[in-house]
């Protein structure tokens, strides 16, 4: 019986590992690889976001995509004109962005002349916010 109860433990915890593993996959990660910090360069004033980000709108021709190339389908099209499906792949979208992700995704498909669908504009803030 106690054989019988660790090879189901083991089982469970090779699944769950498996499954984890997966996961960060999909999400374009693995298990093993580490983000690189990068230091900001010695002139930085201290808020090396903000200056990334002046430099990015400085830089109109720099466009970014986070994983959502499919967005591109959506150019031109009129914030109030989506379907519930897609403003729900732009929901997804939004929702895996790191919160400091937020503004250059917003700046990256305005560049793509993509409009962010109205009743998203609000939940975008209110994440960037959380910051």
């Amino acid at each position: 019986m106690e054989m019988i109860i660790g090879l189901v433990f083991l089982l469970l915890t090779f699944i769950g590992v498996f499954l984890l593993v997966k996961a960060n996959k999909k999400n374009g990660k693995t298990a093993t690889k580490q983000e690189e910090v990068v230091a900001p360069p010695s002139d930085c004033c201290g808020a090396h976001e903000i200056c990334e980000f002046d430099q990015m709108k400085m830089n109109e021709s720099h466009v970014e995509y986070y994983d959502d190339e499919e967005l591109d389908a959506y150019k031109n099209i009129d914030e109030n004109s989506y379907t519930n499906n897609q403003i729900e792949q732009f929901r997804e979208v939004l929702y895996t962005l790191k919160t400091e992700e937020i503004k250059f995704w917003l700046l990256s498909i305005e560049r793509r002349h993509i409009q962010l669908p109205a009743i998203l504009k609000s939940e975008a803030r209110m994440l960037m916010a959380e910051a």
